[in-house]
């Protein structure tokens, strides 16, 4: 699907970029190098429960997944295409606008969000489907 991308972040220090690495005092992870960011905000997803069920028509919007297990789903709504994919601690996941997603959460998962765009109430649109 066009509309998304999602990525496991490399397990190195000493890389350029978007990196994470675990050491004796913890996790470090760059989630974002040299990108505009507009918004950032942090959220939890419990197991058996969601989050989204919405898309965007301006906002393009990147997920990191701090720990957790995600079941995530996304609806092209140009193409109708569906996929289905899970998500897990280390992987970054973008959205492009007109994607309609949901995030369910398998295990009790925390995430980062961030956009290059202002937060905007009224762009984010729900509409039915079954996912």
């Amino acid at each position: 699907m066009d509309k998304i991308l999602i990525e496991l972040l490399p397990v190195a220090k000493d890389v350029d970029g978007a990196k994470r690495w675990e050491e004796e005092k913890g996790e470090f992870a760059q989630i974002s190098a040299g990108e505009k960011i507009c918004h950032i905000a942090v959220f939890t997803v419990k197991a058996g429960f969601w989050r989204g069920r919405h898309y965007h028509e301006k906002k393009d919007e990147t997920f990191y997944v701090i720990d957790g297990k995600i079941s995530a789903v996304f609806i092209d709504l140009d193409t109708n295409e569906k996929e289905e994919r899970i998500i897990a601690k280390g992987h970054r996941l973008r959205v492009k606008p007109r994607c309609w997603h949901v995030l369910y959460g398998i295990d009790d998962a925390s995430v980062v969000e961030y956009s290059p765009q202002p937060y905007d109430k009224t762009d984010a649109y729900t509409i039915d489907v079954d996912a």
